[in-house]
C-alpha cells in the first residue's frame, strides 16, 4: 500500500513541478522531499509481519 503512495506522490509532485516555475517550483520540491521522507520513515517504523 505504501509503495503505491510513494509512486502516486512522486507522479503528482513531478507533474506539479513541470507545470510551475520559480519559487512555486522550489516550494513544491521542498514539500515533495518532506512528504517522501515522512512516508519512508513511517514505513521503517512499521513492524514487519
Amino acid at each position: 500500500m505504501k509503495k503505491w503512495l510513494i509512486v502516486l506522490s512522486c507522479t503528482v509532485f513531478v507533474a506539479a513541478s513541470l507545470l510551475t516555475s520559480g519559487l512555486t517550483r522550489a516550494l513544491i520540491d521542498l514539500i515533495a522531499f518532506g512528504c517522501l521522507l515522512w512516508i519512508v520513515l513511517g514505513m521503517k517504523s512499521d513492524p514487519v509481519s
